[in-house]
């Protein structure tokens, strides 16, 4: 499932980019995770908690950052997660684009690319989009609410 997702942060390019590839930061602002650790590895550890339709999961995987060049502000990130006890997992590719909308203001494109596997992907995409789109958007707020109050 791939899906894009806009939105425009009180806050400049670096300032910006600098918050977003410190993982363990950023991933405060998505709803429902309940903690992440920088690993030994260069990955990152942690574990969101959701509902998806009828199913709770607890999504517990990694976050590493496959590629990121700050001239061009892009960065590729890939998610690995699954949930035991539902028998499901995720593995999401999600490249991020930064973009100067106006001084103090950054423009975030966010692409992701998801595959659903076990029973999430049993869910249906009518279901898991929805959950989906609400967790890049209510990120987006929250993103947007942690660099203003920076300010």
């Amino acid at each position: 499932m791939r899906m894009e997702n806009r939105c425009v942060v009180p806050a400049g390019m670096d300032e910006t980019w600098d918050f977003l590839l410190d993982v363990e930061r950023a991933a405060r602002c998505v709803p429902g995770v309940v903690d992440v650790a920088s690993g030994d590895d260069g990955r990152y550890r942690g574990t969101l908690k959701a509902r998806v339709g009828p199913i709770g999961v607890t999504l517990a995987g990694t976050v590493s950052v496959e590629e990121q060049d700050r001239e061009s502000a892009m960065a590729r990130f890939v998610v690995e997660a699954s949930d035991r006890r539902v028998g499901g997992g995720v593995r999401t590719t999600l490249t991020m684009q930064l973009a100067v909308r106006s001084e103090g203001e950054t423009e975030v494109c966010i692409e992701t690319d998801t595959t659903f596997m076990g029973r999430l992907g049993e869910l249906g995409q009518p279901v898991i989009r929805r959950k989906a789109q609400a967790t890049i958007e209510e990120f987006a707020r929250n993103l947007e609410a942690e660099l203003a109050a920076r300010r």
